[in-house]
C-alpha cells in the first residue's frame, strides 16, 4: 500500500474522492490479515463483508478499521 498505488489508479477511488487524506501511518501499522483485507478492499477486489471475513472480524469491526484509515465506503455503483 502506498501513495504511489493511489496515484497510479490501483484503488477504486481517487484522491479527489477523499474527504481527508488516507491515514497512511495507521494503514502501515496494521498487521497480517487486517492489512491484506484492507488492501483488497481498497483495490475493489472484495466487499466490506468479505474483507471482514478474511481477517476474522465482524463487519462492524472491520468497518472501524476502514474508517480510521479514512478509506471511503464503497457503494454498489462503485
Amino acid at each position: 500500500m502506498s501513495h504511489q498505488a493511489l496515484k497510479s489508479g490501483r484503488y477504486w477511488f481517487t484522491e479527489k474522492d477523499l474527504v481527508k487524506p488516507l491515514d497512511w501511518d495507521y494503514i502501515d501499522s496494521l498487521k497480517g490479515d487486517a492489512k491484506l483485507a484492507l488492501e483488497l478492499y481498497m483495490e475493489g477486489r472484495v466487499s466490506l463483508g468479505k474483507a471482514a471475513q478474511i481477517c476474522g472480524l465482524t463487519v462492524r469491526e472491520f468497518d472501524e478499521i476502514r474508517a480510521k484509515a479514512r478509506v471511503p465506503l464503497r457503494g454498489p455503483e462503485d
